[in-house]
Protein backbone atom coordinates (compact mmCIF):
# COMPACT_ATOMS: atom_id res chain seq x y z
CA UNK A 1 0.00 0.00 0.00
CA UNK A 2 2.92 2.28 0.63
CA UNK A 3 4.52 1.38 -2.24
CA UNK A 4 1.39 2.74 -4.20
CA UNK A 5 1.03 5.79 -2.27
CA UNK A 6 4.10 6.88 -3.28
CA UNK A 7 3.55 6.08 -7.19
CA UNK A 8 0.36 7.86 -7.11
CA UNK A 9 2.15 10.85 -5.38
CA UNK A 10 4.57 10.68 -7.74
CA UNK A 11 2.31 10.69 -10.95
CA UNK A 12 0.32 13.60 -9.32
CA UNK A 13 3.67 15.64 -8.65
CA UNK A 14 4.56 14.91 -12.34
CA UNK A 15 0.82 15.71 -13.70
CA UNK A 16 0.71 19.25 -11.71
CA UNK A 17 4.40 19.99 -12.94
CA UNK A 18 2.89 19.12 -16.65
CA UNK A 19 -0.15 21.08 -15.62
CA UNK A 20 2.01 24.41 -15.00
CA UNK A 21 4.14 23.42 -18.07
CA UNK A 22 1.31 23.64 -20.02
CA UNK A 23 -0.11 26.87 -18.05
CA UNK A 24 3.06 29.05 -18.54
CA UNK A 25 3.09 28.08 -21.82
CA UNK A 26 0.48 30.13 -23.25
CA UNK A 27 -0.40 31.71 -26.52
CA UNK A 28 0.77 35.46 -27.64
CA UNK A 29 -1.15 37.77 -28.60
CA UNK A 30 -0.78 41.09 -29.88
CA UNK A 31 -3.65 43.66 -31.58
CA UNK A 32 -4.01 47.20 -33.36
CA UNK A 33 -7.16 48.44 -32.93
CA UNK A 34 -7.64 51.25 -35.23
CA UNK A 35 -10.91 50.71 -37.28
CA UNK A 36 -12.79 53.15 -35.18
CA UNK A 37 -9.56 56.02 -36.13
CA UNK A 38 -9.12 54.97 -39.56
CA UNK A 39 -5.94 53.04 -38.76
CA UNK A 40 -4.73 49.44 -38.90
CA UNK A 41 -7.02 46.96 -37.14
CA UNK A 42 -5.89 43.54 -36.67
CA UNK A 43 -5.07 41.04 -34.09
CA UNK A 44 -2.74 37.89 -33.85
CA UNK A 45 -2.06 35.33 -31.55
CA UNK A 46 0.89 32.51 -31.96
CA UNK A 47 2.24 29.82 -30.19
CA UNK A 48 5.41 27.39 -30.72
CA UNK A 49 4.70 23.76 -31.19
CA UNK A 50 7.64 21.28 -30.83
CA UNK A 51 7.28 18.43 -32.69
CA UNK A 52 8.67 15.12 -31.65
CA UNK A 53 8.38 13.43 -35.26
CA UNK A 54 11.12 16.01 -36.78
CA UNK A 55 12.28 17.40 -33.58
CA UNK A 56 11.83 20.49 -34.57
CA UNK A 57 9.20 23.91 -33.88
CA UNK A 58 6.47 24.33 -35.54
CA UNK A 59 4.11 27.75 -35.73
CA UNK A 60 0.83 28.17 -35.12
CA UNK A 61 -0.77 31.36 -36.03
CA UNK A 62 -3.99 32.68 -35.58
CA UNK A 63 -5.04 35.95 -37.49
CA UNK A 64 -7.86 38.58 -37.65
CA UNK A 65 -8.34 41.78 -40.36
CA UNK A 66 -11.01 43.88 -39.65
CA UNK A 67 -12.68 45.49 -42.84
CA UNK A 68 -14.63 48.63 -41.94
CA UNK A 69 -17.80 48.99 -43.57
CA UNK A 70 -16.73 45.64 -45.40
CA UNK A 71 -14.39 47.56 -48.23
CA UNK A 72 -12.89 45.47 -50.50
CA UNK A 73 -10.28 47.91 -51.06
CA UNK A 74 -6.69 47.51 -48.82
CA UNK A 75 -4.56 44.91 -48.13
CA UNK A 76 -3.01 44.27 -44.39
CA UNK A 77 0.03 42.52 -43.58
CA UNK A 78 1.94 40.45 -41.09
CA UNK A 79 5.47 38.71 -41.21
CA UNK A 80 8.40 37.64 -39.22
CA UNK A 81 11.29 40.42 -39.95
CA UNK A 82 11.93 43.83 -38.77
CA UNK A 83 12.33 45.35 -42.77
CA UNK A 84 10.83 43.29 -46.03
CA UNK A 85 13.81 41.94 -46.52
CA UNK A 86 14.32 38.80 -45.71
CA UNK A 87 10.64 38.83 -43.71
CA UNK A 88 8.29 35.74 -44.05
CA UNK A 89 4.73 37.99 -45.01
CA UNK A 90 1.22 37.03 -44.66
CA UNK A 91 -0.79 39.56 -46.39
CA UNK A 92 -4.85 39.37 -46.25
CA UNK A 93 -7.16 40.83 -49.06
CA UNK A 94 -10.26 40.33 -50.97
CA UNK A 95 -13.98 40.83 -51.12
CA UNK A 96 -15.92 40.23 -48.11
CA UNK A 97 -19.17 40.86 -49.99
CA UNK A 98 -18.24 38.65 -52.37
CA UNK A 99 -18.79 34.46 -52.16
CA UNK A 100 -15.08 34.10 -51.90
CA UNK A 101 -12.70 33.64 -49.44
CA UNK A 102 -10.22 36.11 -48.45
CA UNK A 103 -6.67 35.74 -50.04
CA UNK A 104 -3.92 35.29 -47.64
CA UNK A 105 -0.52 35.52 -50.17
CA UNK A 106 2.32 34.30 -48.06
CA UNK A 107 4.97 36.47 -49.74
CA UNK A 108 8.94 37.21 -49.50
CA UNK A 109 11.15 40.23 -50.85
CA UNK A 110 14.53 41.20 -51.63
CA UNK A 111 15.44 44.47 -50.70
CA UNK A 112 12.30 47.04 -50.25
CA UNK A 113 10.83 46.12 -53.38
CA UNK A 114 7.13 44.28 -54.84
CA UNK A 115 6.77 41.86 -52.95
CA UNK A 116 6.60 37.90 -54.39
CA UNK A 117 5.01 34.61 -53.61
CA UNK A 118 7.28 32.05 -51.44
CA UNK A 119 7.66 28.91 -53.79
CA UNK A 120 8.44 25.62 -52.07
CA UNK A 121 12.02 25.89 -52.98
CA UNK A 122 11.84 29.29 -51.29
CA UNK A 123 10.81 27.38 -48.02
CA UNK A 124 13.93 25.78 -47.58
CA UNK A 125 13.05 22.58 -46.30
CA UNK A 126 10.02 24.63 -44.18
CA UNK A 127 6.38 24.00 -44.98
CA UNK A 128 3.74 26.42 -44.79
CA UNK A 129 -0.28 25.60 -44.87
CA UNK A 130 -3.42 27.70 -44.73
CA UNK A 131 -6.06 25.58 -42.80
CA UNK A 132 -8.63 28.49 -42.48
CA UNK A 133 -9.55 31.87 -44.39
CA UNK A 134 -13.09 32.87 -44.03
CA UNK A 135 -15.51 36.21 -43.63
CA UNK A 136 -17.30 36.71 -40.52
CA UNK A 137 -19.27 39.74 -39.04
CA UNK A 138 -17.66 42.10 -37.19
CA UNK A 139 -18.84 41.47 -33.44
CA UNK A 140 -17.60 44.95 -32.07
CA UNK A 141 -18.06 46.96 -35.28
CA UNK A 142 -21.46 46.99 -36.91
CA UNK A 143 -21.31 46.57 -41.06
CA UNK A 144 -17.31 45.97 -40.91
CA UNK A 145 -16.22 42.39 -41.46
CA UNK A 146 -13.71 40.11 -40.10
CA UNK A 147 -11.13 37.74 -41.81
CA UNK A 148 -10.04 35.17 -39.75
CA UNK A 149 -7.01 33.41 -40.97
CA UNK A 150 -5.15 30.17 -39.09
CA UNK A 151 -2.13 29.04 -40.95
CA UNK A 152 1.12 26.49 -39.67
CA UNK A 153 4.79 26.92 -40.77
CA UNK A 154 6.33 23.56 -40.07
CA UNK A 155 10.22 23.41 -39.53
CA UNK A 156 9.87 26.86 -39.47
CA UNK A 157 13.28 27.68 -38.28
CA UNK A 158 14.62 26.54 -41.53
CA UNK A 159 13.03 29.60 -43.16
CA UNK A 160 16.48 31.15 -45.24
CA UNK A 161 15.55 34.81 -44.03
CA UNK A 162 14.81 36.50 -41.39
CA UNK A 163 16.25 33.71 -38.07
CA UNK A 164 13.13 32.17 -36.86
CA UNK A 165 13.91 30.36 -33.04
CA UNK A 166 11.62 29.51 -30.62
CA UNK A 167 14.18 30.92 -28.08
CA UNK A 168 14.05 33.78 -28.94
CA UNK A 169 12.97 36.49 -26.31
CA UNK A 170 12.76 39.06 -28.50
CA UNK A 171 11.83 37.46 -32.25
CA UNK A 172 11.15 40.61 -34.73
CA UNK A 173 7.83 40.46 -36.63
CA UNK A 174 6.18 43.53 -38.74
CA UNK A 175 3.00 44.75 -39.67
CA UNK A 176 1.91 47.11 -42.74
CA UNK A 177 -1.19 47.74 -44.72
CA UNK A 178 -2.56 50.15 -47.68
CA UNK A 179 -6.06 51.28 -46.93
CA UNK A 180 -6.80 52.71 -50.46
CA UNK A 181 -5.78 50.66 -53.38
CA UNK A 182 -8.03 49.14 -55.03
CA UNK A 183 -7.85 45.73 -56.83
CA UNK A 184 -8.71 44.77 -60.35
CA UNK A 185 -9.05 41.12 -60.01
CA UNK A 186 -8.20 39.11 -56.40
CA UNK A 187 -5.23 36.78 -56.73
CA UNK A 188 -2.36 35.10 -54.75
CA UNK A 189 0.08 37.15 -56.69
CA UNK A 190 -1.90 40.35 -57.30
CA UNK A 191 0.51 43.46 -57.87
CA UNK A 192 0.62 45.37 -54.05
CA UNK A 193 0.78 49.26 -54.30
CA UNK A 194 3.33 50.78 -51.18
CA UNK A 195 2.41 51.04 -47.71
CA UNK A 196 2.92 54.67 -46.29
CA UNK A 197 6.15 55.41 -45.46
CA UNK A 198 4.68 56.73 -41.98
CA UNK A 199 6.30 54.20 -39.46
CA UNK A 200 3.70 53.44 -35.93
CA UNK A 201 0.12 54.71 -37.04
CA UNK A 202 0.92 55.27 -40.54
CA UNK A 203 1.58 52.51 -43.12
CA UNK A 204 3.99 50.00 -41.16
CA UNK A 205 5.63 48.91 -37.99
CA UNK A 206 6.92 46.63 -35.69
CA UNK A 207 6.74 44.40 -32.19
CA UNK A 208 9.09 41.91 -30.72
CA UNK A 209 7.61 38.59 -29.22
CA UNK A 210 8.47 36.64 -26.57
CA UNK A 211 8.79 33.34 -28.73
CA UNK A 212 10.00 30.64 -25.31
CA UNK A 213 6.96 32.04 -23.79
CA UNK A 214 4.34 29.97 -26.51
CA UNK A 215 6.75 27.03 -26.31
CA UNK A 216 4.62 23.84 -25.54
CA UNK A 217 5.55 20.42 -25.25
CA UNK A 218 2.28 18.33 -26.18
CA UNK A 219 2.97 15.03 -27.77
CA UNK A 220 -0.53 15.96 -30.27
CA UNK A 221 -0.49 18.83 -32.25
CA UNK A 222 -2.08 22.04 -30.72
CA UNK A 223 -5.58 23.98 -31.86
CA UNK A 224 -4.86 27.35 -32.75
CA UNK A 225 -4.60 29.81 -30.60
CA UNK A 226 -7.55 31.81 -30.17
CA UNK A 227 -7.80 35.43 -30.51
CA UNK A 228 -8.75 37.14 -27.12
CA UNK A 229 -11.04 40.01 -26.53
CA UNK A 230 -9.64 42.95 -24.86
CA UNK A 231 -5.97 41.85 -24.77
CA UNK A 232 -3.49 44.60 -26.49
CA UNK A 233 -0.35 42.68 -26.16
CA UNK A 234 0.62 39.48 -23.81
CA UNK A 235 4.10 38.19 -24.54
CA UNK A 236 4.88 40.93 -27.33
CA UNK A 237 6.38 44.73 -26.48
CA UNK A 238 6.55 47.30 -29.11
CA UNK A 239 10.13 47.87 -28.77
CA UNK A 240 12.91 45.30 -28.62
CA UNK A 241 14.22 43.54 -25.62
CA UNK A 242 18.01 45.10 -24.12
CA UNK A 243 19.08 42.34 -22.98
CA UNK A 244 22.94 41.06 -24.14
CA UNK A 245 21.51 38.18 -25.81
CA UNK A 246 18.93 40.13 -27.64
CA UNK A 247 22.02 42.97 -28.99
CA UNK A 248 23.63 40.05 -30.68
CA UNK A 249 19.89 39.30 -32.35
CA UNK A 250 19.79 42.77 -33.11
CA UNK A 251 22.74 42.68 -35.44
CA UNK A 252 22.08 39.73 -36.56
CA UNK A 253 18.55 40.30 -37.94
CA UNK A 254 19.24 43.27 -40.01
CA UNK A 255 23.19 43.90 -39.72
CA UNK A 256 23.62 46.39 -42.72
CA UNK A 257 20.49 48.79 -41.05
CA UNK A 258 21.71 48.63 -37.48
CA UNK A 259 25.19 49.53 -38.04
CA UNK A 260 24.32 52.32 -40.52
CA UNK A 261 22.39 53.26 -37.63
CA UNK A 262 25.06 53.00 -35.03
CA UNK A 263 27.87 54.25 -37.00
CA UNK A 264 25.73 57.25 -37.19
CA UNK A 265 24.74 57.87 -33.98
CA UNK A 266 28.89 57.13 -32.81
CA UNK A 267 29.67 60.15 -35.48
CA UNK A 268 27.18 62.48 -34.59
CA UNK A 269 26.72 61.95 -30.90
CA UNK A 270 30.30 61.34 -29.64
CA UNK A 271 33.07 62.15 -32.35
CA UNK A 272 31.69 65.87 -33.60
CA UNK A 273 31.15 66.93 -30.51
CA UNK A 274 33.79 65.82 -28.77
CA UNK A 275 36.01 67.54 -31.91
CA UNK A 276 33.95 70.64 -31.15
CA UNK A 277 35.45 70.25 -27.43
CA UNK A 278 38.89 69.57 -28.28
CA UNK A 279 39.67 72.96 -30.90
CA UNK A 280 38.06 74.83 -28.11
CA UNK A 281 39.85 74.08 -24.94
CA UNK A 282 42.96 75.64 -25.66
CA UNK A 283 44.63 73.17 -24.68
CA UNK A 284 47.77 71.75 -26.42
CA UNK A 285 48.08 70.08 -29.57
CA UNK A 286 44.33 71.09 -29.37
CA UNK A 287 43.95 71.71 -33.09
CA UNK A 288 45.47 67.92 -34.04
CA UNK A 289 42.79 66.60 -31.68
CA UNK A 290 40.19 68.63 -33.53
CA UNK A 291 41.23 66.97 -36.72
CA UNK A 292 42.17 63.48 -35.84
CA UNK A 293 38.17 63.45 -34.57
CA UNK A 294 36.88 64.95 -37.17
CA UNK A 295 38.50 62.53 -39.05
CA UNK A 296 37.44 60.00 -37.28
CA UNK A 297 33.51 61.15 -37.59
CA UNK A 298 33.99 61.57 -40.87
CA UNK A 299 34.85 58.02 -41.72
CA UNK A 300 32.19 57.06 -39.57
CA UNK A 301 29.95 58.95 -41.44
CA UNK A 302 30.92 57.82 -45.30
CA UNK A 303 30.70 54.10 -43.94
CA UNK A 304 27.34 54.68 -42.35
CA UNK A 305 26.38 56.52 -45.99
CA UNK A 306 27.35 53.70 -47.94
CA UNK A 307 26.02 51.44 -45.79
CA UNK A 308 22.54 53.54 -45.95
CA UNK A 309 22.87 53.18 -49.98
CA UNK A 310 22.89 49.28 -49.66
CA UNK A 311 19.37 49.21 -47.55
CA UNK A 312 17.45 50.55 -50.93
CA UNK A 313 17.51 51.48 -54.61
CA UNK A 314 15.06 54.22 -54.37
CA UNK A 315 15.71 58.11 -52.74
CA UNK A 316 12.55 59.01 -51.51
CA UNK A 317 12.59 60.44 -48.08
CA UNK A 318 13.45 63.64 -46.27
CA UNK A 319 16.01 60.92 -44.16
CA UNK A 320 17.47 60.30 -46.89
CA UNK A 321 17.91 63.41 -48.66
CA UNK A 322 19.15 64.99 -45.62
CA UNK A 323 22.15 62.31 -45.25
CA UNK A 324 23.18 62.61 -49.20
CA UNK A 325 23.40 66.31 -48.01
CA UNK A 326 25.39 66.38 -45.07
CA UNK A 327 27.58 63.33 -46.62
CA UNK A 328 28.46 65.92 -49.45
CA UNK A 329 29.33 68.55 -46.99
CA UNK A 330 31.89 66.54 -45.24
CA UNK A 331 34.23 67.13 -48.71
CA UNK A 332 33.48 70.67 -48.44
CA UNK A 333 33.94 71.04 -44.74
CA UNK A 334 37.30 69.12 -44.78
CA UNK A 335 38.45 71.81 -47.63
CA UNK A 336 37.44 74.48 -45.32
CA UNK A 337 38.79 73.62 -42.03
CA UNK A 338 42.43 72.81 -43.78
CA UNK A 339 42.41 76.41 -46.20
CA UNK A 340 41.62 77.87 -42.67
CA UNK A 341 43.61 76.20 -40.79
CA UNK A 342 46.79 77.70 -44.02
CA UNK A 343 45.57 80.62 -44.19
CA UNK A 344 45.26 81.67 -40.50
CA UNK A 345 48.89 80.61 -39.71
CA UNK A 346 49.91 83.48 -42.37
CA UNK A 347 47.62 85.60 -41.50
CA UNK A 348 46.82 85.54 -38.17
CA UNK A 349 43.39 86.21 -38.23
CA UNK A 350 40.44 85.04 -39.43
CA UNK A 351 38.93 85.42 -43.41
CA UNK A 352 35.44 83.97 -44.67
CA UNK A 353 37.15 80.43 -44.86
CA UNK A 354 36.98 80.64 -40.84
CA UNK A 355 33.43 81.71 -40.68
CA UNK A 356 32.23 79.55 -43.66
CA UNK A 357 34.08 76.46 -41.85
CA UNK A 358 32.19 77.44 -38.59
CA UNK A 359 29.03 77.55 -39.82
CA UNK A 360 28.77 74.69 -42.14
CA UNK A 361 29.69 72.66 -39.18
CA UNK A 362 26.97 74.19 -36.78
CA UNK A 363 24.33 73.16 -39.26
CA UNK A 364 25.81 70.30 -40.22
CA UNK A 365 25.81 69.02 -36.29
CA UNK A 366 21.93 70.58 -36.53
CA UNK A 367 21.33 68.51 -39.50
CA UNK A 368 23.29 65.09 -37.66
CA UNK A 369 21.33 65.02 -34.46
CA UNK A 370 17.80 65.58 -36.85
CA UNK A 371 18.83 63.26 -38.83
CA UNK A 372 19.25 61.16 -35.86
CA UNK A 373 15.53 61.28 -35.10
CA UNK A 374 14.03 60.68 -38.34
CA UNK A 375 15.48 58.16 -38.88
CA UNK A 376 13.91 56.20 -35.75
CA UNK A 377 10.90 57.85 -36.80
CA UNK A 378 11.18 56.14 -40.15
CA UNK A 379 12.38 52.98 -38.85
CA UNK A 380 9.18 52.44 -36.39
CA UNK A 381 11.05 52.71 -33.20
CA UNK A 382 8.41 53.55 -30.19
CA UNK A 383 7.28 56.78 -28.99
CA UNK A 384 9.26 56.32 -25.72
CA UNK A 385 12.27 55.63 -27.68
CA UNK A 386 12.06 58.57 -29.97
CA UNK A 387 11.67 60.87 -26.68
CA UNK A 388 14.56 59.36 -24.87
CA UNK A 389 16.73 59.94 -27.92
CA UNK A 390 15.55 63.52 -28.63
CA UNK A 391 15.82 64.54 -24.72
CA UNK A 392 19.45 63.04 -25.32
CA UNK A 393 20.33 65.43 -28.52
CA UNK A 394 18.54 68.48 -27.11
CA UNK A 395 20.83 67.74 -23.40
CA UNK A 396 23.93 67.87 -25.91
CA UNK A 397 23.26 70.70 -27.79
CA UNK A 398 22.25 72.57 -24.41
CA UNK A 399 25.36 71.45 -22.95
CA UNK A 400 27.70 71.93 -25.49
CA UNK A 401 26.47 75.66 -26.11
CA UNK A 402 26.62 76.27 -22.62
CA UNK A 403 29.90 75.31 -22.44
CA UNK A 404 31.14 77.44 -25.29
CA UNK A 405 29.16 80.47 -24.19
CA UNK A 406 31.24 79.93 -20.57
CA UNK A 407 34.96 79.73 -22.38
CA UNK A 408 33.49 82.89 -24.30
CA UNK A 409 33.15 84.82 -21.17
CA UNK A 410 36.41 82.93 -19.80
CA UNK A 411 38.19 84.04 -22.25
CA UNK A 412 36.74 87.98 -22.32
CA UNK A 413 37.75 87.90 -19.29
CA UNK A 414 41.28 86.66 -19.09
CA UNK A 415 42.00 88.93 -22.54
CA UNK A 416 40.60 92.07 -20.42
CA UNK A 417 42.60 91.05 -17.28
CA UNK A 418 45.75 91.05 -19.53
CA UNK A 419 44.87 93.84 -22.12
CA UNK A 420 48.26 96.05 -23.06
CA UNK A 421 47.98 99.66 -22.50
CA UNK A 422 47.67 100.73 -26.31
CA UNK A 423 44.97 99.32 -28.25
CA UNK A 424 46.88 99.50 -31.47
CA UNK A 425 47.32 96.02 -31.24
CA UNK A 426 45.58 92.81 -30.42
CA UNK A 427 46.35 89.08 -30.45
CA UNK A 428 45.43 87.88 -33.54
CA UNK A 429 46.34 84.13 -32.45
CA UNK A 430 42.60 84.27 -30.72
CA UNK A 431 41.20 84.29 -33.52
CA UNK A 432 41.43 80.63 -34.17
CA UNK A 433 38.47 78.81 -35.13
CA UNK A 434 35.96 76.78 -33.32
CA UNK A 435 33.26 74.92 -34.40
CA UNK A 436 31.20 75.69 -31.98
CA UNK A 437 31.34 79.27 -31.89
CA UNK A 438 33.20 82.70 -32.99
CA UNK A 439 34.65 83.50 -29.71
CA UNK A 440 38.27 83.86 -29.17
CA UNK A 441 41.01 81.49 -27.78
CA UNK A 442 43.41 82.60 -25.85
CA UNK A 443 45.87 79.86 -26.52
CA UNK A 444 45.10 77.27 -29.46
CA UNK A 445 48.02 74.85 -30.53
CA UNK A 446 48.74 73.67 -34.35
CA UNK A 447 49.88 70.35 -35.01
CA UNK A 448 53.27 69.69 -34.61
CA UNK A 449 55.05 72.89 -33.21
CA UNK A 450 54.49 74.94 -36.36
CA UNK A 451 51.59 77.45 -35.03
CA UNK A 452 53.48 77.76 -31.55
CA UNK A 453 56.52 78.68 -33.07
CA UNK A 454 54.89 81.56 -35.65
CA UNK A 455 52.79 82.45 -33.07
CA UNK A 456 55.61 84.03 -30.26
CA UNK A 457 56.59 86.60 -32.65
CA UNK A 458 53.09 88.50 -33.10
CA UNK A 459 53.05 88.31 -29.26
CA UNK A 460 56.46 89.60 -28.58
CA UNK A 461 55.32 92.28 -30.97
CA UNK A 462 52.13 92.33 -29.15
CA UNK A 463 54.28 93.01 -25.66
CA UNK A 464 56.54 95.63 -27.27
CA UNK A 465 54.13 97.70 -28.47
Amino acid sequence: MHFQARVALIALIANLFTLFHLAAAEPVQYCKDGVKSNQIDFCMGMLMHHNDSTSSHDLYLTMSVTRPDSTSHGWTAIGLGEIMEGALMFIVYGDPLSSEQPIVSIRKSIGHKQPTLVTREDMNGADLRVMRADWHPSPSSPGSTVAMVSLVCYSCHLWPGTEISAESTSQPWMWAWNSKQKFSVFTYDAHLKMHAHHAGKGGWGNFYVDMSRSVNNWHNPPSFPPIRPGVHALGVSESPGLSAAYGMEWLKHNPVLHLHGLLMGVAFLVLFPLGVLAIRSGRTGAFKYHWVLQLAASGLTATGFVLGLMLGNKIDTFHQVLGISLTACLGIQSILGWRHHMVFLRLRHRTWLSHSHIWLGRFMMIGGWSNLITGLILRGYSGLFIAVMGFTVGSEAIGLTTWMVWTKIKSARAEQANKPHTDAHTDSTAQYFALGGDEDDDDVSSMDQLQDEESRPMMEKSEKS
